[in-house]
């Protein structure tokens, strides 16, 4: 006979975090590809993903976590190494200077924090990417996405509230 499963498990919430940041990796790495052959910016579906969890489960996205969701980004989609790591780690340090967490029901709140968030990642990628290469980068492909990612994060915002109003537990 099995033992049974414990209430409080953390493993159904590894597992979500875990499949959630790798499908937002794959999510990134493909993008959508118009007629010319011109790639189309992806939002910046890590840090949506690393946000959402980190409000609703701080202790499981520690910055090792950020980390390796940047060094994944740059390996998949051939950025220079460390440029999405050190703009994730230092969007995250700057966000987390808070002292308390937002709620799921502060939205607009949520939606304010992510949105300085994305900019600092954005920022940092940017200069990150520039001295990389030595000399300014087009920050065309990098501002499409940083807009593109404010656009489409308050929908994942409003299901996440939407979510947490519905379950009882953290």
């Amino acid at each position: 006979m099995r033992a049974p499963l414990e209430r409080n498990s953390t493993w159904p919430v590894l597992t979500a975090i875990g499949l959630t940041l790798v499908l937002s990796l794959l999510a990134v790495a493909a993008p959508l590809r118009l007629p010319e052959g011109q790639g189309f910016p992806a939002p910046l579906f890590p840090l949506i993903a690393l946000f959402v969890w980190s409000v609703r489960y701080p202790r499981f996205i520690p910055p090792w976590v950020i980390f390796l969701v940047g060094i994944f980004q740059d390996l998949l989609t051939g950025g220079p190494l460390g440029m999405w790591a050190i703009s994730y780690l230092l969007a995250f340090a700057i966000a987390r200077l808070r002292t308390t967490e937002p709620s799921a029901r502060e939205f607009i709140l949520l939606v304010a924090r992510s949105s300085l968030m994305t900019g600092i990642a954005t920022l940092v990628a940017w200069v990150a990417g520039s001295l990389s290469i030595g000399q300014p980068a087009d920050p065309t492909s990098l501002v499409t996405e940083g807009v593109i990612t404010l656009i489409v994060f308050p929908a994942f915002c409003w299901l996440f509230a939407r979510k947490r109003e519905r379950t009882t537990f953290s």
